[in-house]
């Protein structure tokens, strides 16, 4: 219990704190640059899509007790930032043409969060498997303090969308070293030139366990693509409450995904399946009923006609964190079948809307949500063992 109420906490205040950010990016930049800034901090969570492999190759090493498993971890963080680094700075013209920037600059700044990206997942691993739930929950919310804080100076000064990525790449690299004290003693032998990585590995269960990273967060880039900058804009405010609906039950999979690890029976999953489960219905009802304030609060007055898309954009942040559990116990198995599903179908939903329906922010958001529910259904039935299901049913 402790641990639940430690990271729950944890990843609790780092949502406020996160959704903070835009209460004062809505109010500070207009529609346009309000898309842009949006697109651009997904962006830094699909550019670190390894970090989330990182973080969970690292703590199923640290939980089976492996030899060295802190110092390789940090190694690979490493190692693995400097590899995404180098990706996003490859692909800048083409990003800065899809998501309708004025220069590369903002880009080339979230390329620079990288590195410290992998390394704050290296050491969150080591705290996960490791079971320091406490720590890991304080880590979560430093994590979400700094960046917030970056991004929202930037905007209260006027410093436009290159400022906010800049002070929120400055914000990433002071944390990743205070991340690196938590698990200082291993920061020697990480340095060390024989000290192995698993990079392979954290490639491999990339497609798999990063997956949710890339569908909780494409769907505001591809509509930064296909809309107007207006309707981008207010598809970034709709966008937060999908967010609140998927990270506001991850704390269940963090904490039980050491147990997934080790267990011989289904009884975390289906703790954390029902745990989630039941946050997302609530998370439902509150959102559709409240939909008409919880809107103005979070965009304002001029985005008050949005309220009717509110539970659809929770829901769709629902399904997916259903997903993510799915997605968790798969890999603790070496098993990242749930992992490609989120890839087919995230794709598909991409090209749906890319291709046929662009034409306002509720086509998009339901292409997304229907793509999230197929993959959660498909899940559920693939990885929940078949006397569990009819223990469920009966």
């Amino acid at each position: 219990m402790r641990s639940l109420s430690a990271v729950g906490a944890g990843t609790l205040f780092a949502n406020v704190i996160a959704y903070a950010l835009f209460l004062v990016l809505n109010r500070a930049l207009g529609p346009d640059e309000l898309g842009a800034v949006a697109s651009l901090l997904n962006l830094v969570i699909i550019a670190g899509v390894a970090a989330l492999s990182t973080q969970l190759v690292s703590a199923w090493r640290v939980a089976l007790h492996r030899p060295g498993a802190q110092a390789t971890a940090l190694r690979t963080g490493a190692v693995v930032g400097l590899v995404a680094t180098a990706v996003v700075a490859a692909l800048t013209p083409v990003i800065v043409r899809v998501l309708h920037l004025d220069g590369p600059a903002p880009v080339l700044l979230v390329a620079a969060a990288m590195v410290p990206t992998c390394l704050i997942a290296a050491v969150q691993g080591t705290l996960q498997g490791g079971e320091r739930f406490v720590v890991l929950g304080t880590l979560y919310a430093v994590v979400s303090v700094a960046r917030t804080t970056g991004g929202a100076v930037a905007a209260w000064l006027g410093w436009g969308v290159s400022g906010v990525m800049a002070l929120t790449a400055l914000a990433s690299w002071l944390v990743s070293f205070g991340a690196l004290a938590l698990v200082r003693t291993h920061v020697r032998a990480a340095l060390s030139s024989s000290a192995p990585t698993q990079v392979r590995r954290v490639l491999a269960g990339m497609a798999g366990t990063s997956a949710l990273l890339v569908a909780s967060t494409i769907d505001t880039p591809v509509a930064r693509h296909v809309l107007s900058g207006e309707d981008s804009g207010a598809y970034a405010v709709l966008s937060l409450f999908a967010k609140a609906a998927f990270w506001g039950p991850a704390f269940l999979a963090t904490v039980l995904y050491a147990g997934m690890s080790r267990a011989k029976g289904a009884r975390p999953l289906l703790v954390a399946l029902g745990g989630t489960g039941a946050i997302v219905l609530v998370g439902v009802a509150f959102s559709a009923l409240l939909s008409g304030p919880l809107v103005r609060i979070v965009g304002g007055p001029a985005y008050t006609h949005l309220a009717d898309l509110v539970p659809v954009f929770t829901a769709l942040g629902g399904a997916w964190a259903l997903a993510q559990v799915l997605v968790f116990w798969g890999a603790a198995r070496g098993n990242h079948a749930v992992g490609y599903l989120v890839w087919t179908a995230v794709a598909a939903a991409a090209a749906v809307v890319v291709l046929w329906r662009d034409g306002n922010v509720s086509e998009v958001a339901t292409t997304f949500l229907v793509a999230s529910l197929v993959v959660t259904a498909v899940g559920v039935w693939v990885s929940v063992p078949r006397g569990a299901r009819d223990v469920a049913r009966s």
